[in-house]
């Protein structure tokens, strides 16, 4: 008897069922489809709740319709290729040849398969090449809404339109066709070679029908003849070249390149006739002599020759040949960066050392409105006072302008927007539903400074705002849309659930509030729930019983974000900023037509735009044409044409013309808030810094080109494209370029008072100063450019020179040292160049943070005025302007026009300035002796007048 061991009879396990792995796979596939319907769905509820349905749908329709053609002409010309194959006369296998096996067993699979074989072959080549094209929607739609430029290249004499609209649609046609007629040769010499049209043969050239030879010079003529399409499209792509002195054209390119583009189009095209006249003919000669002439002319005439013109004809006497090609690079960068002829006023400044008092007097409305805070400094001073509670943030301060009190005041402004990832409790139900937005602004003055504890003097702060003027009440103070908001992140309000408003009260009680704004997608029924759900991969959107058929999904919460979907074809600058427009909350974007197809204009410099900017990396041409508007609370967008004229735009609103606004609807109060933006002004100034050399000799010698100066500061700000870093990752300070700045100051020989950004240079490789641009923002002058040249023969000293005095100074570097003490960390801002009639003042805030402290206070500032005055240290700037220029400022009587001559504001009377005056009198004293040592008696007398005026401040302020 066998003995059976327990165990060791097991039934075999069951494989699991075909049915229950499709049934899985269909499950999947239904789920991922359905999502793909969702979030589409969803997509175009949201495009419905922002009024702009039709971007949707003419974005959708765009690409289903480009890759519809593209599947379709594709498969259509892979299946005729395929059928031409199928019924090519095949010789009789010859035998011998290696692959004769699986020839035959080839030939009996596909004898009944053919038409379901050559369908699947084509609609796969379709699908794979066809659907490619959808992404060039853009360049399609603009291309069907071309607009004449007015303007023709100074070479082919077309209009600017062809290179912006036309070429880019055409290069893509061309590429994608070649494409297709190699995959289509491809595929049909692997079926030729499959059927037997091609015969391997030992020890002999392979064996070819005439039918395939035939196929195959057809396919080939085509190739030859879209390449010689290609050479044309090639020739007008010189006005991109590289090659030159200049970007764009240059003299090797058209006497050349352009000949060579021009013959070898004409071999191709010889080439497709050969290759046509050849279907006839026995071997392959001939195709053979065509494609040996169009190599020997593609190196020698495309490559040897130009090279050889260049170097024995065109360095010796580069100048005078490629002068032509320079005026053009320079006319058609200027015209592209809005730098051009008329765009750009040139002013003589005087630069002047006889700036005295009264100056300063007459000049009260710049000087109160100097930046005393660096924006760099106030985001964690205000993080620190007015955030209040951990859920909120201050991610960014922002520059901008108010009437306060009847006269236009620079202040700083900043959004306290919600945190979501520092709220008090976790949970689906808080993360939704409870903290959904952000609550109301802090604004202070730019050049006020609260006198005891050297932090900003608030105009409106705390939770409800609280403002101390009646120009800056907030009727609608909450943020459910912002520049901090997370890409992707969403909340749920008007829900069953109140959500946190603000807190109150010394008991730290919590007001609540539903939202009342009109933004978001309704959750209105099942249907739009469940796709919700399936969107954001959240059931709880599905099942909680806190949302209503009220509720609003209020996502794409980012206002970048926002504007990016509505107006798709724009880029928007890297600086939202806030305002406070009738009582509510707005976000002002700047955004941009850009292109990289404007002939001869030299491609962007981009190293001072921020990192995260959403401008690309290779546009040549810029234009701020829309100002966009985005509603705080409900996230409405108004998107206001400035620049009507630009092609560009035009172009753009005739894709989308129910997104774009004309700016003639702009409220007088918005139009007041506007901004010339300052990634449009760091690119026009980069530029404006090598193509302000209008003169081509100039330009070609770079005989007056300017560098933008170094950054005194010590302070951080943003980082940008082309800073450096050190071995630990931190930021090189010391190599980091100066950025351009606002400020609110009469400008010489004007009357009125400009709300302008600023920006100087320095000769190339030189630290002195000679040039600084600004651009207006005034609602009567906005955009007005003006280029002040300081005069040649004067050296007037620029950033960094001004720093190094401040470093040198001997008084100044012990006050440095007495603040620095017990580990306290000095922070030098911004330094700012302050145009003062015909003279330059530089002033620097000097900012004190405390060991182990993140708030940063307000100690000094330093003022430099020209070259022989010592730079003078003090706690307010009226303290420091007295002491270079003798006496106090007079203040101007607002409902006077004039100045009174008795009205002064005292300096300040700290222990700090008693110590500094001191040992300024001292050291005048000493440099008085070594003059009379000298025997430089002018020098002795000088010293020893700044010596007496100083002992009588000294009184002053011991008595004060």
């Amino acid at each position: 008897m066998i003995r059976m061991e327990p165990g060791s009879f097991r039934r075999p396990r069951r494989r699991p069922s075909r049915w229950v792995i499709l049934v899985a796979v269909a499950a999947f596939l239904l789920l991922m489809a359905l999502s793909g319907l969702a979030t589409a769905w969803t997509d175009y509820l949201w495009f419905s709740s922002v009024g702009a349905t039709s971007v949707w749908v003419t974005t959708l329709v765009s690409r289903i319709l480009l890759a519809l053609i593209g599947f379709a002409v594709a498969a259509l010309v892979v299946w005729i290729n395929l059928e031409v194959v199928s019924r090519c006369k095949v010789d009789p296998l010859v035998g011998g040849g290696p692959d004769d096996e699986v020839i035959r067993r080839f030939r009996q699979w596909i004898g009944a398969r053919r038409i379901r074989a050559h369908l699947a072959g084509a609609t796969l080549l379709g699908l794979l090449l066809g659907v490619a094209i959808a992404s060039w929607w853009r360049d399609v739609l603009v291309w069907l809404n071309e607009v004449p430029f007015g303007k023709a290249d100074p070479i082919f004499g077309v209009d600017v339109s062809f290179y912006v609209f036309h070429l880019p649609v055409y290069r893509n046609i061309v590429g994608w066709a070649i494409q297709l007629v190699v995959a289509s040769a491809l595929v049909s010499l692997a079926y030729h070679y499959l059927s037997g049209g091609i015969q391997r043969l030992p020890n002999r050239f392979p064996l070819v029908s005439r039918g395939v030879k035939s196929h195959l010079s057809v396919l080939l003529a085509a190739l030859a003849l879209l390449k010689a399409v290609a050479y044309r499209l090639d020739a007008y792509e010189l006005l991109y070249s590289t090659r030159g002195a200049i970007f764009g054209a240059s003299y090797t390119d058209v006497t050349a390149h352009r000949p060579a583009l021009t013959l070898l189009m004409a071999i191709s095209i010889l080439g497709a006739g050969l290759l046509l006249w050849n279907m006839r003919q026995a071997g392959w000669l001939l195709p053979a002599v065509a494609g040996g002439l169009w190599l020997i002319v593609s190196v020698v005439v495309g490559g040897v020759i130009p090279a050889a013109i260049e170097r024995f004809r065109v360095q010796p006497n580069q100048f005078n040949l490629e002068r032509p090609y320079i005026e053009h690079h320079i006319e058609y960068t200027l015209d592209a960066y809005g730098l051009g002829e008329g765009q750009v006023e040139t002013r003589d400044f005087a630069a002047s050392p006889d700036l005295t008092s009264e100056d300063i007097a007459g000049n009260q409305a710049t000087i109160s409105n100097v930046k005393l805070w660096d924006p760099g400094v106030l985001v964690p001073a205000y993080s620190q006072l007015q955030a209040i509670r951990p859920y909120y943030q201050i991610s960014n301060v922002d520059t901008d302008r108010y009437v306060i009190d009847g006269e236009l005041t620079q202040v700083m402004i900043a959004a306290r927007e919600l945190d979501s990832e520092d709220l008090p409790a976790e949970g689906w139900v808080n993360e939704k539903l409870v903290y959904t937005h952000g609550f109301g602004e802090v604004i202070s003055r730019a050049n006020d400074v609260n006198p005891t504890t050297g932090e900003p003097d608030f105009l409106v702060r705390d939770v409800p705002p609280e403002s101390i003027v009646a120009e800056l009440q907030t009727l609608q103070p909450r943020i459910y849309f912002g520049e901090a908001a997370e890409s992707g992140s969403y909340v749920i309000a008007r829900t069953n659930q109140p959500e946190v408003d603000f807190p109150s009260g010394e008991d730290d009680t919590v007001v609540r509030n539903t939202y009342e704004g009109e933004g978001g997608v309704q959750l209105s029924n099942f249907a739009v729930r469940f796709a919700m759900a399936l969107r954001f991969g959240d059931l709880n959107t599905l099942i909680s019983p806190e949302l209503t058929p009220e509720s609003r999904v209020l996502m794409v919460r980012n206002v970048v974000d926002r504007l990016a979907r509505v107006a798709p074809f724009m880029q928007a600058d890297n600086d939202p900023y806030l305002a406070l427009i009738d009582g509510r909350l707005v976000w002002i974007v700047d955004l941009y037509a850009t292109t990289d197809r404007y002939p001869y204009s030299a491609p962007v410099i981009d190293e001072r735009l921020g990192i995260t900017s959403d401008l690309s990396r290779d546009f040549n041409y810029i234009r701020n044409s829309v100002k966009a508007v985005v509603d705080a609370e409900d996230g409405t967008m108004t998107l206001y044409v400035l620049e009507p004229t630009d092609p560009l735009t035009q172009a753009y609103r005739d894709v989308f013309p129910d997104v774009f606004t004309d700016a003639s609807e702009m409220s007088e109060e918005l139009r007041g808030h506007l901004r010339y933006p300052e990634d449009m002004f760091r690119v026009q100034s980069e530029m404006y810094a090598t193509y302000h050399q209008r003169d081509p000799q100039d330009f070609f010698q770079d005989e007056d080109k300017w560098d933008i100066p170094g950054d005194p500061a010590s302070s951080d700000r943003e980082l940008l494209r082309g800073d450096a870093f050190d071995q630990t990752g931190r930021v090189r300070k010391d190599l980091r370029q100066s950025l351009p700045y606002y400020m609110l100051m009469r400008l010489p020989d004007e009357e009125e008072l400009s709300y302008l950004i600023f920006q100087s240079f320095n000769p190339a490789s030189r630290n002195n100063m000679t040039a600084f641009l600004v651009a207006k923002s005034g609602p009567a002058d906005y955009g007005e450019i003006i280029d002040y040249r300081l005069p040649r023969g004067v050296l007037t000293n620029g950033l960094e020179q001004v720093s190094a005095r401040i470093d040198q100074d001997p008084v100044i570097s012990q006050q440095f040292t007495l603040l620095g003490q017990q580990g306290s960390e000095i922070i030098r801002g911004n330094m700012l160049v302050v145009p003062v009639e015909e003279s330059l003042l530089f002033i620097q805030p000097i900012y004190l943070r405390a060991e182990g402290v993140l708030l940063p206070e307000f100690k000094r500032v330093v003022v430099v005025f020209g070259d022989q005055t010592t730079p003078i240290m003090s706690e307010s700037l009226d303290a420091a302007l007295a002491e270079i220029f003798g006496s106090a400022r007079a203040v101007v009587d607002p409902d006077e026009d004039t100045v009174s001559e008795d009205a002064v504001t005292a300096p300040s009377d700290g222990s700090d300035e008693v110590q500094a005056t001191v040992l300024r009198i001292d050291r005048l004293l000493t440099e008085a002796d070594a003059a009379l040592r000298s025997g430089d008696l002018g020098e002795y007398q000088a010293k020893v007048d700044e010596a007496a005026r100083l002992t009588d401040r000294l009184v002053g302020l011991l008595e004060g």
